[in-house]
């Protein structure tokens, strides 16, 4: 808020300036070749209202940018309280999402910084990237009870309906931030952090089962991530989801972790509009080891060697 206000200032002074410097040096020269008194005075006339117009629009114009930015932040520092409302339903309704978005959180914004993305943005959006899932918390696995697996079926109506319902959170998600009036940029990775990628669960397990049934079907709608703030949540969100699945036990369990999930996203064009180069994607990677081995250092199986 400080520096966009500062920002506000100079960008005032700025223009004000800039006026000042025109004026005077058209006066000056209109000074030197107009030789009528008359006919000066009504051209520093017209100068002045020329002027008086350009600043107005050019501090009108400025001032709407540097206020748009400033309630930007303003809304993005209220949505970042881990008090906000919808952070406390979700945490209530649906505490294991809640739980699996903080990692996110956490995972995300290290990468964010490593390479110089909008690590607010990131941390804030983790938080949230899920929250479609508040309509139907039980149907994903991360808030399930082991009893809840008994329930399931093989039947090809009952995947592909339990996988429309998987791929509906986020355009749930999409809906519920509009109606909390999150930040744009927010609602945007809300809508990408899935891409057009599939619901693999559900599919391979229809694959598995030998059931007839159109891909498109476990599709997502997209679109793919068009940041690099998107992307780094689309990863890690994949990341910790698959850690949270095979709880891993040793370094490289993460490092394949990682590894696999990024390849996967790469192979499937998953980030192609994300503008993350290959230097950037490989640092996102080693960093989002070093986060997840954090989160996991107390499972982690170190080798000792004896030493002669």
């Amino acid at each position: 808020m400080k520096k966009t206000k500062t920002k506000f200032f100079y960008y005032s002074i700025s223009i004000l300036a800039l006026f000042i410097f025109i004026f005077l040096f058209i006066s000056y020269v209109a000074s030197i070749s107009v030789p009528s008194h008359a006919l000066k005075i009504a051209i520093w006339l017209a100068i002045s209202v020329i002027m008086a117009v350009a600043i107005t629009y050019g501090y009108t114009l400025t001032s709407s940018t540097i206020a748009d930015a400033m309630f930007t932040l303003r809304r993005m520092i209220r949505a970042e309280n881990l008090s906000n409302p919808l952070l406390l339903r979700l945490s209530s309704e649906a505490p294991g999402t809640y739980h699996h978005s903080l990692n996110v959180s956490n995972i995300a914004q290290k990468a964010a910084k490593a390479i110089g993305a909008n690590s607010l943005l990131v941390r804030v959006a983790s938080y949230y990237h899920d929250i479609g899932k508040l309509n139907e918390p039980g149907l994903y696995v991360e808030n399930q009870s082991p009893s809840d697996f008994l329930a399931e079926e093989n039947s090809a109506a009952w995947i592909r309906s339990n996988a429309k319902k998987i791929i509906s959170h986020v355009e749930s998600g999409v809906k519920i931030a509009k109606e909390a009036k999150l930040p744009n940029d927010i609602i945007e990775i809300i809508s990408e952090h899935h891409g057009d990628s599939k619901a693999l669960y559900f599919y391979r397990r229809a694959q598995e089962k030998k059931l007839k049934i159109r891909a498109s079907d476990f599709v997502y709608s997209g679109p793919k991530p068009s940041s690099r703030e998107s992307a780094i949540i689309m990863l890690a969100d994949c990341i910790e989801a698959h850690a949270r699945a095979v709880q891993p036990e040793n370094t490289e369990a993460i490092n394949n972790i990682v590894e696999t999930t990024v390849h996967d996203k790469l192979k499937e064009e998953q980030l192609k509009d994300s503008g993350l180069t290959t230097k950037e994607i490989i640092t996102v990677s080693n960093v989002m080891k070093e986060a997840l081995l954090a989160i996991y250092h107390q499972r982690i199986n170190y080798v000792v060697k004896n030493e002669a």
